[in-house]
């Protein structure tokens, strides 16, 4: 057998570790699995134990993406190539102890060495990220052709590891400081901002816009990419300059905003609104070009069709629900349950992940052109879309049964009618991920290569 490349020997420990995440939790949970698992696993009935598997299982999944992340830009965006090798062993190297440690810690018996050589495979992850991005520099590579896209690609990269200091930043205090503690951040501030729990400091507000930064940095970095594959600048390239341009201002002012968080938290999120909104109209310059790439029975390819759903996706589903809320906040924090605001602010963050990683995805499997491809693209195309439709609906229940006698029994009525709708659509994810996935397994084994 050949060398395994990078992508597909993160897809292939990917597979089973989104399988056993999916034992934990969904209608595999609630049939008695993790019940059962439960007595062979490091798994306590405590809140706090829940917020810290939570946490882990957060960061062992932004170790896969982030690594995925690294090996696409690696693939599409212009870099010293002579730094490519270090680069791609360290982050190989970090992600595989980072994702084995990482679960022995969380899952199998806590013990301080796992933490420890965790610790470990994230400094090593960390320092490919810094070093891809020397790479990108003008101290490495020559800025004077293509000056604003290679701006954009160093900028973009330097932003993400901003976002991604301000979590290394709390967690070192952790044990140092009293306000430093295992806690799920969304239903913290939702019942803070309900007057159920102290309030924020600084550090416990550096955790949060890590979180905010962190995802939404990712996203854009992923959109980036996305911008050199669609190769934008061959069909309008007057629309390519100003997508870079919004592309370094929105991800300078995002960043920006969320590290005020502990200091202006006040006006934080309109300094956050400023910087998503140039990264909305990169997205839009995506889209079109996307849609162009549909003509000509281009819509038949069902990765092409995904791509071009996944800019929908995030409007529709995602972004356009902040200011749905924003607008009657007062009228949600006075009569929406306490557990309908929590269930909107976890399940907002999961779908803009969900697809930020399938538009990544996506953007693998047009490397390809065989059955295994368009199985799994129409899969993903419209399981996301079924997902996606129904979390959208989960998440708003008690707008959708407004007027509701009983709001409380309304909404989690309609979440429960829900469910199934989600369930399948995750289940027709999972299967198009899992199926090439194997696909690409076997072809290794057989023949040591999938092309």
């Amino acid at each position: 057998m050949k060398r395994i490349e990078p992508i597909p020997l993160l897809l292939f420990f990917a597979l089973p570790i989104l399988g056993f995440f999916g034992l934990l939790s969904g209608p595999l949970a609630e049939a008695g699995v993790k019940s059962l698992l439960a007595s062979h696993l490091s798994i306590a009935p405590t809140e706090e134990d829940f917020a810290a598997r939570a946490i882990m299982a957060y960061h062992i999944a932004a170790v896969v993406v982030m690594a995925g992340t690294l090996y696409l830009a690696v693939k599409y965006v212009e870099h010293d190539e002579r730094l490519e090798r270090p680069v791609l062993g360290l982050a190989t190297a970090g992600w595989i102890i980072s994702v084995v440690s990482g679960l022995a810690f969380a899952y199998f018996g806590r013990s301080p060495l796992a933490h420890g050589v965790w610790l470990v495979g994230l400094s090593l992850m960390f320092a490919a990220a810094v070093l891809f991005t020397y790479a990108l520099s003008p101290v490495r590579i020559n800025w004077r052709e293509k000056t604003l896209e290679k701006a954009a690609a160093f900028i973009t990269a330097v932003t993400l590891l901003g976002g991604v200091i301000m979590g290394a930043v709390y967690a070192a205090h952790l044990g140092f400081a009293e306000d430093v503690k295992i806690y799920i951040i969304e239903e913290h501030s939702t019942r803070e901002y309900r007057g159920l729990a102290p309030t924020s400091t600084p550090l416990q507000l550096l955790v949060s816009a890590h979180a905010h930064a962190a995802v939404a940095l990712w996203a854009a970095a992923v959109m980036f990419i996305g911008l050199k594959w669609a190769r934008l600048w061959e069909w309008k390239p007057r629309l390519y300059r100003w997508a870079l341009a919004f592309q370094i201002i929105g991800v300078v002012i995002t960043l920006f905003g969320t590290a005020v968080v502990p200091v202006w938290r006040p006006i934080a999120h309109q300094i956050i609104f400023g910087g998503i909104g140039p990264l909305h109209l990169v997205l839009l310059f995506l889209w079109l070009r996307l849609g162009s790439m549909l003509r000509g029975g281009g819509w038949r390819d069902p990765v092409k069709l995904g791509l071009f759903l996944v800019p929908i996706w995030m409007v529709v589903f995602v972004t356009s629900t902040g200011p749905m809320l924003a607008s009657q906040i007062k009228a949600v924090r006075a009569v929406w349950p306490l557990e309908d605001e929590i269930t909107y602010n976890v399940a907002h963050w999961h779908m803009l992940s969900f697809i930020a990683a399938s538009a990544m995805f996506f953007l693998y499997l047009t490397e390809f052109c065989n059955r295994a491809k368009y199985i799994s693209g129409w899969l993903l195309t419209l399981g996301g879309t079924v997902a996606l439709a129904g979390a959208f609906i989960y998440e708003l229940s008690p707008m959708f049964v407004k007027g509701a006698a009983d709001l409380a029994a309304a909404s989690t009525s309609l979440k429960k009618a829900v469910l199934p709708v989600i369930d399948i659509g995750l289940a027709m994810s999972f299967t198009s991920f899992a199926l090439f996935t194997l696909w690409l397994f076997y072809k290794y084994a057989t023949s040591g290569s999938p092309k």
